[in-house]
């Protein structure tokens, strides 16, 4: 068995992706693979995906183990399949811990419209729920999220695979956004089902029951009333509103998400 190489200290001068270079050849060696094992078996994924870019060469993982060189987002796929690793396992091997990403996210300034996805990776592991937007996160703008946030603390990431989290969507009404106050206040969090596209312009008795619809345009996101005359849909605003009405084309500026069937809102701000 081959000895393995010790991975020098983060105070050396090493850069990390040295490091990273020589973990992968432990990892190698643990296996009890050769470089022209690792290339043989890459060359089976390219020919699986028709196309080279998943090939790493001889010369290519030599590079990669001793100069640090980092492989392509390809050539990382086909070394975490070729070692057996999660993607996780592999972002690991390079000193990038997965599990900070939400934390990130809501710790960085969002001031205009965004998407969020949930990554439930490992059934085992654990994810954290907020019970509020870190006090450094402040979004001005409406946002589309992938699901709701509810409060501290750990579930296993199975578990949102029984809530089956594709079926409805999140938008989170901007700080700014007073298109539809008071009956959806700034900072609310709608839950909409993208199954109901299609805009109704009447068959309601109140402005409770008249439906919501969230909407993609080209620079922004919307949560309000509409009303559709062939292409033209009026955006629509609560009469309460200060903001005014205005009317797009679909498909052309835009596009409805689907419509708002439940709401978590604050009601003292």
């Amino acid at each position: 068995m081959s000895q393995s190489l010790p991975v020098p200290s983060p105070s050396t001068s090493v850069t990390l992706s040295q490091q990273a270079g020589f973990k992968l050849k432990q990892i190698r060696e643990r296996l009890g693979m050769t470089l022209r094992h690792v290339e043989e078996a890459s060359l089976e994924i390219a020919d699986t995906e028709r196309s080279a870019e998943y090939i790493v060469s001889m010369a290519r993982l030599n590079q990669i183990e001793n100069d640090g060189s980092l492989p392509s987002i390809y050539k990382f796929y086909s070394l975490a399949v070729i070692y057996r690793l999660s993607i996780e396992e592999m972002m690991g091997v390079y000193g990038i811990n997965v599990s900070k990403m939400q934390e990130h996210c809501h710790s960085t300034l969002q001031s205009s419209t965004h998407l969020f996805t949930v990554e439930v990776g490992d059934p085992a592991r654990a994810i954290r729920f907020p019970v509020r937007f870190d006090p450094g996160f402040r979004p001005e703008k409406t946002a589309f999220l992938s699901r709701l946030i509810e409060s501290w603390g750990e579930i296993p990431a199975g578990l949102l695979s029984q809530l089956d989290l594709k079926k409805f969507r999140y938008g989170f009404i901007g700080l700014e956004d007073q298109m539809m106050v008071p009956l959806l206040r700034p900072g609310s969090i709608v839950q909409v089902d993208d199954s109901r596209r299609r805009i109704v312009n009447s068959g309601w008795l109140t402005e409770y029951d008249r439906p919501i619809y969230f909407l993609e345009l080209r620079y922004s996101y919307e949560c309000c009333w509409c009303f559709q005359r062939g292409k033209e849909v009026t955006l629509l605003p609560h009469p309460l509103s200060p903001v005014g009405p205005r009317t797009i084309r679909i498909p052309d500026d835009g596009e409805v998400l689907g419509q708002v069937i439940g709401v978590a809102m604050r009601i003292v701000q």
